[in-house]
């Protein structure tokens, strides 16, 4: 998985995300709420804590909105397709991304396991 910094103000950030195929990504999970754009579209396989599995299906040109996990609630993903899944992420920022108690730009923790 690789993320690219597209833009950032004091409100959202914004990130390309492409994910490889056969790459999974370590548990983790999302703090904050965003608007999920597929670029290039697939299926990713989202498997939970306690083994629940479930499909995201991100089609390209099709914008999403996912609200943040809740606490203390871990998920893994893997890309099970033969191309990558590109799609552009904006989250948005609470009070811990302003008042600088998180870092905006720091990694969600969901790059590859290993």
């Amino acid at each position: 998985m690789s993320r690219e910094l597209m833009f950032e103000n004091d409100r959202t950030i914004c990130w390309k995300t492409t994910i490889s195929p056969n790459n999974p990504l370590k548990m983790h999970r999302h703090d904050r709420a965003r608007c999920i754009v597929g670029l290039a579209g697939g299926t990713l396989k989202k498997t939970m804590e306690d083994g629940a599995v479930s499909d995201l299906v991100f089609e390209t040109g099709r914008a999403y909105w996912l609200e943040a996990d809740p606490p203390n609630e871990l998920h893994a993903d893997v890309n099970e397709g033969d191309a990558d899944i590109v799609v552009m992420v904006t989250e948005l920022k609470d009070d811990a991304d302003r008042d600088g108690t998180r870092d905006a730009a720091a990694a969600c923790g969901c790059g590859e396991a290993g």
